[in-house]
């Protein structure tokens, strides 16, 4: 919601704008989603392969921190506000309606193979 809110032209003087403030309140929504994904990474993930998957969440972060101010910054004499905000929003959505389908281990143990992963999924059903 808050990158479409940042799409509109409207400027608050001293050098905010509506586009400023809902890109900073969008950050910080940002970071404490991706602290719990990597909090949720060790419970969820086998032992064997927490490291792993660490790493991937390690990787993704960096990319990210390396393609947001390449879009943002060498992106928009090409482009439209609108464009980058708007795959945001869309990715945001996507993200937020994939956390519905998180399992959740609240009442189970923490697995240590990816065998007792595998056997954990063959019991569970998603439910929405």
């Amino acid at each position: 919601l808050s990158y479409l809110l940042a799409i509109p032209v409207l400027n608050f003087g001293g050098g905010w704008s509506l586009n400023s403030v809902s890109c900073l309140v969008g950050i910080v929504f940002v970071s404490g989603c991706f602290a719990g994904v990597y909090l949720w990474t060790g419970e969820v993930a086998p032992t064997s392969h927490a490291g792993l998957v660490f790493c991937l969440c390690s990787g993704a972060a960096r990319i990210g921190s390396f393609l947001g101010p390449y879009i943002f910054n060498n992106l928009a004499p090409v482009t439209h506000t609108a464009v980058p905000l708007g795959g945001l929003a869309i990715v945001a959505l996507l993200c937020s309606l994939g956390s519905f389908l998180i399992v959740e281990t609240g009442t189970s143990t923490i697995v240590l193979t990816g065998a007792e992963v595998e056997e954990r999924r063959k019991k569970y059903k998603y439910q929405i």
